[in-house]
């Protein structure tokens, strides 16, 4: 897997947005260097995602991923930008 656009996709969406109530969201800032993604040669999802995650996530449960990404993360901050209505 090559590092340029699959990085870029995934791991350059800095905004978020987070309810507050029927009226008001905020929006939030992440801000950290681009993630060096690594090539993945061979894998082993050891979750049940149905104890993790609750029973909408058992059909999860013994499916193959589509991607596999081994990301190499870092320091995160978080800045809250605005209040919209």
């Amino acid at each position: 897997m090559k590092a340029g656009s699959v990085e870029a996709f995934i791991f350059e969406h800095y905004f978020g947005y987070t309810r507050v109530n029927e009226h008001k969201t905020l929006e939030y800032r992440i801000n950290h260097p681009s993630w060096k993604v690594n090539q993945v040669i061979d894998y082993k999802i050891g979750c049940d995602f149905e104890k993790m995650y609750g029973s909408n996530f058992k059909f999860l449960n013994g499916m193959q991923p589509d991607h596999v990404i081994l990301a190499e993360g870092s320091d995160v901050s978080v800045k809250w930008k605005r209040i919209s209505i």
